[in-house]
Formats: C-alpha cells, sequence, structure tokens
C-alpha cells in the first residue's frame, strides 16, 4: 500500500517547476534504424539528420512512421527547446522560449526555419512548458569556427535577454574573443532557439548611429572610426571636421576676449590651426 506520504512527495515534485538542463534541438543522431527501405529512405535520413522537412510534397506517412520509430527507439529525455517569440532592439534579444516534452514522434522544423515552434511541437504530440534553466550562447566566428558557452542566460518562465553590450565587456574581461569577431550568435545546444545575425546588428547600429549624428545627436567623430565602411561616413566626418572646426574658432575667440587661457586651448585642441597662434600669447 502506497502511504500517505509518498503521494504528497509525489504530488509536491510534480507541482515544483523543473530546474531542466538546456533542452535538445531537432537533429536526429543516427536515425537508420528508424527508416525503412524503399524511395524516401534518403530523404528521410536528411531531414532527421538535419532537423528539418525538406520543401517539396511526398513521404509524409513514411515520415510520420519514421518519426514514430526513431522517438520509441531514441527514449529521448531532454526536452525538444522551441522558440515561441524573440524580439530584436537596438543592443538587445529578449525571447520566449518553451519547451516540448512527452513526445509521440520525433519533432522536425518547417522548411526554412531556424527553430521550431508551437506548431511543429503540437503536430508532434508534444506537452508544452515554458522552459525554466539554463541556455548557452554559442558564437561563430568569420571562418566558420564556433566558441561554446560565450554567454550562459539563466532563464525564468520562458523570459530571457541578451544584452549585445554586456556581452562585449564580458567577453573582453575574460581575454576571449571581440564581439566584433562573431558573425553570429547560436542560442541553446545545437542553436534550438535560433540565432543572432550579428553582421546584420552592426549595420542596424551603423544606420541608427549615422542617423543621430546627422541630426545633431551623438558624437559625429566616432561614426568613421566604428563604421568607416558604411555610406554616410564620409559626410559625417566631413560634418565632423566643421563642428571641431566652429568650436575651435569659438574657443579661439574666447582666448582673444581673455575668457579662456591659452594653456586651457592647448589643452582642449591636440590639432588646430590656431595652436601656433595661441602659443604665442604664452600658451607654451
Amino acid at each position: 500500500m502506497v502511504s500517505v506520504l509518498s503521494v504528497a512527495a509525489v504530488v509536491l515534485l510534480s507541482a515544483t517547476p523543473a530546474q531542466a538542463r538546456d533542452p535538445r534541438g531537432s537533429a536526429a543522431v543516427r536515425p537508420d534504424a528508424a527508416v525503412a527501405a524503399g524511395p524516401c529512405r534518403e530523404r528521410l535520413l536528411a531531414e532527421l539528420r538535419q532537423g528539418e522537412i525538406s520543401p517539396g510534397p511526398g513521404c509524409e506517412l513514411e515520415r510520420q512512421i519514421a518519426q514514430r520509430r526513431h522517438m520509441r527507439q531514441v527514449h529521448e529525455r531532454s526536452g525538444f527547446g522551441l522558440l515561441e517569440r524573440a524580439t530584436t532592439r537596438l543592443g538587445e534579444v529578449s525571447l520566449l522560449v518553451s519547451e516540448g516534452r512527452g513526445c509521440a514522434m520525433w519533432p522536425l522544423r518547417r522548411p526554412g526555419q531556424a527553430s521550431l515552434g508551437l506548431y511543429e511541437i503540437k503536430q508532434a504530440g508534444c506537452w508544452v512548458r515554458r522552459y525554466t534553466g539554463a541556455l548557452t550562447i554559442s558564437g561563430v566566428l568569420a571562418d566558420g569556427s564556433r566558441v561554446p558557452a560565450v554567454e550562459v542566460l539563466q532563464v525564468r518562465e520562458g523570459q530571457a535577454s541578451l544584452d549585445l553590450t554586456r556581452l562585449a565587456v564580458s567577453l573582453d574581461r575574460r581575454g576571449l574573443a571581440g564581439l566584433d569577431a562573431f558573425v553570429r550568435l547560436e542560442i541553446g545546444a545545437d542553436a534550438w532557439a535560433g540565432g543572432v545575425d550579428l553582421v546584420a546588428v552592426r549595420t542596424s547600429l551603423a544606420d541608427f548611429h549615422a542617423a543621430a549624428v546627422q541630426r545633431g545627436r551623438g558624437v559625429a567623430a566616432l561614426l568613421p572610426v566604428r563604421h568607416p565602411d558604411h555610406p554616410a561616413a564620409d559626410r559625417v566626418r566631413a560634418q565632423a571636421l566643421k563642428t571641431t572646426l566652429l568650436r575651435q574658432d569659438a574657443d579661439f575667440k574666447a582666448v582673444e576676449r581673455g575668457e579662456l587661457s591659452a594653456h586651457r586651448f592647448l589643452e582642449r585642441h591636440a590639432w588646430s590651426p590656431y595652436r601656433r597662434v595661441v602659443a604665442a600669447r604664452g600658451g607654451e
């Protein structure tokens, strides 16, 4: 007979949110035994290994059989991660992630999708819950090599936020490659929660910076340094030079009026067409 205490313990454990390990993606390992011989075999093997349905009709029934068979064979205990929503702002990515468990068949992504969604998870007969636990971020360098675990996010009830500025500072402190060296970030094991195209993010930041300085906001001289290949870099460089010269002219007139010392002018302007004249006034 099961004791009341044992039943209470089971209820308590089932009611407590699990601190799950990082869920897995939809790519399968060694699915050969799950796919029967026939004209669809090679196509279905490729789909299971890549975790994604290939475009085009055909093999629907064979695919479902293979998905069910592979799920029964591997007895996968990890949840399958799915991305419900990703919102990208300047320098920040907000995520809403869940996981599918108890699946009847192996879930596969729809063609062209980087991560599983609710539709695919429910089609696979999984039950869904918001994910709580660790979310590992890996970096992809320009040569295609990967740097694992450049950051680990803690997810609470499916909510997570990746601050790219903080990540850049963290990489620098740890002596790792700078954020500019990466072309992409992969979120979750096997990138189950998608990724961040850092090239596109840097382009957006450069456009925002260029638009801001041309409206008179921010430091114009930083744009040509930070984004030398931006289409507006030359125009902003000229604008920055003009702004610098106007400031120097105003300071020179202040020196002439006795409102600014020559020494202070020379400290303020390392380069200036007025330096020689100001130095003659006793600045050096």
